[in-house]
């Protein structure tokens, strides 16, 4: 298993990144983002701890 996503949760607000198989790390903020998802970087260079705005992670997603 590998860390596939992080749900976040602040302000009674959720978000979510999502690391993709090259490591890329994409975020979604629904109610400004709709659907759509932003590349934020690689994994490595990306401080996972809390979202852009300060949001504290919630659930961790693994995939195989």
């Amino acid at each position: 298993y590998r860390l596939g996503g992080i749900i976040y949760f602040g302000e009674r607000h959720y978000t979510a990144r999502f690391i993709d198989s090259n490591l890329d790390v994409w975020y979604n903020d629904g109610i400004v983002l709709g659907r759509r998802a932003v590349l934020e970087g690689r994994l490595a260079d990306i401080d996972l701890t809390t979202d852009r705005a300060g949001k504290s992670r919630d659930q961790f997603i693994y995939v195989r």
